[in-house]
């Protein structure tokens, strides 16, 4: 009996740990997760998304791997930002740059160019500067050879800075 006590106590001991080691958020798998950012080809993202509290935005650097041209619509409805559970993004405006001038629907990006794509929140709400951001991103763009309207997707995963 002694000894399955002393096996008992350790047990107690370990679980204990464990406990205060998780109610003070260092199992947090939240905290343990990287920052990612995902976008396939044809239009993969450059770095990780940029995530401000501050500014209620999300912007991500892209290059054009298509093999054509591309233009964006620019359109109300031909995006979508869809954050993660805990946070809140009222109508979210879709706003790009590319060598430093504002994108247009008649801006032509051409194939191997980055560019930027800025997604703006009209409310954040439930999020601290440091708190994880996650969310599903959607945007449609041009093939400027076929005129053809097609669909980019891809999330991100990252901090909300300051």
């Amino acid at each position: 009996m002694e000894f399955l006590m002393t096996y008992g106590w350790a047990i107690v001991v370990v679980l204990a740990a464990i406990g205060a080691l998780a109610y003070f958020g260092v199992l947090s798998p939240q905290k343990l997760l990287p920052e990612r950012t995902t976008f396939p080809a044809p239009l993969p993202n450059v770095d990780n998304a940029v995530v401000s509290k501050a500014g209620n935005s999300a912007e991500i650097a892209f290059r054009n791997n298509k093999g054509v041209s591309i233009t964006f619509p620019l359109l109300l409805g031909n995006y979508t930002l869809t954050p993660a559970t805990g946070t809140t993004c009222n109508n979210p405006v879709m706003s790009g740059t590319y060598n430093g001038a504002a994108i247009t629907p008649a801006t032509v990006i051409p194939n191997g160019a980055s560019f930027l794509l800025k997604w703006t929140c009209a409310g954040v709400t439930a999020a601290n500067v440091g708190d994880k951001f996650g969310a599903d991103i959607s945007f449609n763009y041009i093939n400027t050879d076929t005129t053809q309207q097609l669909t980019a997707t891809g999330s991100i995963d990252g901090k909300y800075g300051s």
